[in-house]
């Protein structure tokens, strides 16, 4: 106890006397430079957000302009196109017209075959009077065709003999593309003694159509 109150009473005693005054200022000094550096982080701050918006500024500027010139380069090959659409608008049309003028574009030379394909072996097609049916402009089914008027009118038949006419029209009525036929008339030739000729009124369907400029459903 003796050797522990010796070393307590060595120690320097230790007096502050500083006047209040010195040490306010102190404080003061010591807020002085903690504000500064406050306000000296919070202007990096600002300028690093501000640097850091300049470059966002400028990239999005960048992209922007990017995407202008790229939307000129989009508009221009749209322009070069245009002649493209004009000719293919100009086609189109000019197929439409093709296609109702030449809706009923036939083969006369098969059309032939089918009526001389029953005629007897003495009796031969000299003469027609048909007239076309609606043109087909667009391509159709085998039904469709067969229930449409494609040829009407009258043939005429020439005969060194009589013939029963009404056969042939029977005969007729069973050839593939003729959706009717009936016997008309029977007449001595005035031009050539001993002849006769028959006309028959007959209605051939549009499947002797050729529909080499029809289109198809849908199409252009």
């Amino acid at each position: 106890m003796a050797r522990a109150a010796a070393v307590a009473s060595t120690a320097m005693p230790r007096v502050n006397l500083l006047p209040p005054s010195e040490v306010a200022r102190r404080e003061r000094e010591r807020l002085g430079r903690g504000w500064t550096w406050i306000v000296i982080a919070a202007v990096i701050v600002s300028l690093l957000m501000i640097g850091a918006t300049w470059v966002w500024n400028q990239v999005a500027q960048q992209q922007l302009a990017a995407e202008q010139a790229r939307t000129n380069t989009l508009i221009a090959e749209i322009g070069s196109l245009s002649d493209v659409s004009g000719a293919l608008a100009a086609e189109s049309e000019l197929t439409g017209y093709l296609a109702e003028a030449m809706g009923s574009d036939l083969t006369w030379q098969d059309v032939r075959r089918k009526v001389e394909s029953v005629l007897p072996a003495d009796v031969s097609l000299v003469g027609f009077d048909l007239i076309p049916g609606a043109p087909s402009t667009l391509v159709q089914s085998d039904d469709e065709a067969a229930g449409a008027v494609g040829l009407a009118g009258t043939i005429t038949l020439d005969s060194p003999n009589t013939i029963e006419i009404a056969t042939i029209s029977a005969a007729l009525r069973q050839v593939d593309a003729i959706m009717l036929s009936d016997a008309n008339a029977i007449t001595e030739s005035s031009i050539q003694e001993g002849r006769f000729t028959y006309t028959i009124d007959v209605t051939f369907d549009q499947s002797i159509y050729t529909a080499r400029f029809a289109a198809e459903e849908g199409g252009e």
